[in-house]
């Protein structure tokens, strides 16, 4: 039918673009953004796609400080998260819950120091109530092609995508999993100097 034709290009004009962003190594064209303007924008489209059984929770501070960002990469990382938590929200009711604050993280975690996490970061937070992650799957979400979905219905490119996007922010991106309780991933861009 038509509309599965459409459907199928869509997939592929995604697919393409994904690998697009995957494999190029140069730095995105970045430039100072309020990053609320860019999460509303990417929630249009996410809405579009909600199924009625999930409820989407959103608090964003729009007042968060501009950081040197590309936009459609970061509604490409926003959508990726939201699709992933979407497909694992199978049971009813559902939340998913997109928010955007502000942080500053303390120098003190050797860990973080390592990951050069110091500093004022506009944190972004994608959460689920969905089935979560085991920690052999926690392992692995990052690397290309790594899937949990059936055949036919993911890429396994979202994650590594999102997690290559992150990179070329000089952010950076932490999850936290429960299997039965639901995935959080929390993305955090450091502050623009301009």
């Amino acid at each position: 039918s038509r509309g599965e034709i459409d459907k199928a290009g869509r997939r592929a004009r995604d697919l393409v673009r994904q690998i697009l962003t995957f494999s190029r190594n140069e730095s995105p064209h970045r430039v100072p953004l309020q990053l609320a303007e860019v999460v509303h924008e990417a929630l249009r489209l996410v809405k579009v796609t909600l199924p009625p059984h999930v409820s989407l929770q959103v608090n964003i501070d729009e007042s968060t400080p501009p950081v040197l960002a590309n936009a459609t990469q970061i509604e490409q990382a926003i959508l990726n998260l939201c699709t992933n938590a979407i497909h694992s929200l199978t049971q009813q009711p559902a939340i998913l819950q997109v928010e955007l604050g502000y942080s500053l993280r303390a120098s003190d975690d050797t860990t973080e120091r390592r990951s050069g996490l110091r500093g004022h970061h506009v944190k972004l937070t994608v959460s689920d109530t969905g089935s979560g992650m085991s920690e052999s799957t926690l392992q692995r979400i990052f690397e290309p092609f790594f899937t949990t979905k059936p055949v036919g219905h993911g890429t396994g490119l979202g994650l590594s995508v999102v997690h290559g996007i992150m990179r070329a922010h000089m952010g950076s991106v932490r999850v936290k999993s429960t299997p039965g309780q639901g995935s959080e991933f929390r993305l955090y861009f450091p502050v623009s100097d301009d």
